[in-house]
């Protein structure tokens, strides 16, 4: 997959503006689950993603807080995190290509961020995502090297 960047930023802080349109939405039920999955998975493609264990419900009751992003009522954005030892991990930051490069991507990773307003929050960015990340707060610690292997063909 290549070679990411591991960033981390302290807690506290204001997050960027939200964007004129936008409304960021917990997910809270299968209805707003079923659009951060869907979301997520044509934003930001990745060979059998379509079948994530985010899809199921029992996420809502656990340490994760999913994201989506709203413009005119259709989801475009999502961002998640999950919570635990004192640390917000932030994960599945995807904005649709029509909406990028408005502020979208950023409002939502930021309630990702803020999930847990007293701690610390990590992620790892795309080289592309990093100056965005830079501009909230989060400072490169070092780059990783990651690996992909998509589930194998379905034997028929």
């Amino acid at each position: 997959m290549g070679h990411p960047p591991f960033m981390v930023r302290p807690a506290g802080g204001s997050g960027p503006p939200v964007p004129d349109g936008l409304e960021i939405v917990r997910v809270a039920d299968r209805s707003t689950l079923h659009d951060f999955v869907a979301t997520l998975v044509e934003a930001y493609p990745i060979a059998g993603a379509d079948g994530t264990a985010l899809a199921g419900p029992s996420v809502l009751d656990g340490p994760v807080r999913l994201f989506v992003g709203y413009v005119d009522g259709r989801p475009v954005s999502t961002a998640g995190a999950r919570l635990g030892h004192g640390i917000v991990d932030v994960e599945w930051v995807a904005t649709l290509p029509a909406y990028r490069r408005r502020g979208i991507g950023a409002a939502v990773t930021w309630a990702a961020t803020a999930a847990d307003p007293g701690a610390a929050a990590v992620l790892i960015a795309s080289d592309d995502g990093q100056p965005v990340y830079e501009a909230m707060g989060y400072v490169r610690l070092m780059r990783l090297t990651m690996w992909h292997r998509p589930p194998p063909p379905a034997i028929s």
